[in-house]
């Protein structure tokens, strides 16, 4: 947990966002059974999104995972 920690808060200040922010779009990630790297990739777009658009991070994955399911190619 120390060393997810300290990665979220690097990416966290990298991705110009709060600390709590970070884990909780994270979060979202981690309970559709994705990887370490995919959760990574993923949150690092949602924050990015979020940032840019003026919305929570937790509306803007929801949208993302509808676009990425819906995309998915089973590969």
């Amino acid at each position: 947990m120390d060393k997810f920690a300290d990665k979220a808060n690097k990416a966290a200040k990298a991705l110009s966002t709060s600390t709590l922010n970070y884990p909780n779009a994270s979060l979202i990630y981690y309970q559709q059974g994705l990887s370490d790297q995919e959760v990574e990739d993923r949150t690092a777009v949602t924050i990015k999104m979020a940032n840019a658009a003026g919305e929570s991070a937790e509306k803007i994955s929801d949208q993302l995972t509808a676009v990425w399911n819906n995309f998915y190619d089973g590969s």
